[in-house]
């Protein structure tokens, strides 16, 4: 797992955990969910309406920006 930490009151976290990484990365329980079923079933995704794959790609664009600012 990558060394991703947060700065909490001025103390470092790191993630120890599959859960602590999610949640310190920003991606909320659907997103999660989403990426999880992804990584199982790809082609899955070309199935899911257009409006909903546009939700789901603004918010890993979302999680992304905020890696960037690391």
């Amino acid at each position: 797992m990558a060394n991703y930490a947060e700065y909490v009151n001025g103390e470092k976290v790191i993630a120890r955990s599959k859960a602590d990484f999610i949640r310190l990365a920003g991606i909320g329980p659907e997103l999660a969910e989403f990426l999880t079923e992804f990584v199982k079933k790809p082609d899955h995704f070309n199935s899911i309406p257009f409006e909903r794959r546009r939700e789901i790609e603004n918010q890993m664009d979302a999680v992304l920006m905020s890696l960037e600012q690391w």
